[in-house]
């Protein structure tokens, strides 16, 4: 019992005088390089190129990668123009929602990326109109998403800003 005893005493000794000892130690860690992430909108477009849409859109889905595309929308990646309209269109409806949402989210902050990714054809997924349908949005995210469509100056998304503040309900005056 007193052996007993007497160890347990200089394991919490031990133990006490250690662990300070320990992170005295002058060697400091050295950060772990992270490889390039498969977030980025490119890679997912050099998956789609050498593998085509529907593998890439199968492969997303069984590894629940999903989320790699919403990034890319979110951080207004311009290669995710060219990635979403590929990809949404084979993605089941729950993962199309949350594409929609998160292009309609990331509206007021990149529009033209956001623009370049949608399509004119009425009632699909990616349409302009369903994109900025402000159904279900709050009064804010209008207010920003006017302005920020209003100041989109590329010709080529001209008709889409166009189209997309007609959903709004607005059209800015010509000045």
């Amino acid at each position: 019992m007193r052996l007993a005893r007497t160890s347990v005493l200089f394991l919490l000794i031990g133990g006490a005088i250690g662990a300070p000892l320990l992170s005295l130690s002058t060697h400091t860690a050295t950060p772990i390089e992270r490889a390039p992430t498969e977030s980025s909108s490119q890679h997912l477009l050099q998956m789609i190129e050498s593998n085509g849409a529907r593998q890439t859109a199968e492969t997303l889905s069984h590894d629940h990668k999903w989320s790699e595309v919403r990034q890319a929308v979110t951080s207004g990646q311009p290669d995710a123009a060219r990635v979403v309209p590929e990809l949404m269109p084979l993605a089941d409806p729950g993962t199309a929602r949350s594409l929609q949402q998160a292009m309609r989210s990331t509206l007021p902050h990149h529009p033209a990326t956001v623009l370049a990714e949608t399509t004119e054809d009425k009632g699909m997924a990616l349409s302009t109109d369903t994109i900025c349908k402000p159904v279900g949005m709050n009064a804010v995210w209008r207010a920003q998403v006017k302005r920020a469509v209003a100041d989109v100056h590329d010709l080529r998304l001209a008709v889409r800003a166009k189209h997309c503040l007609d959903a709004l309900g607005t059209i800015p005056r010509a000045t």
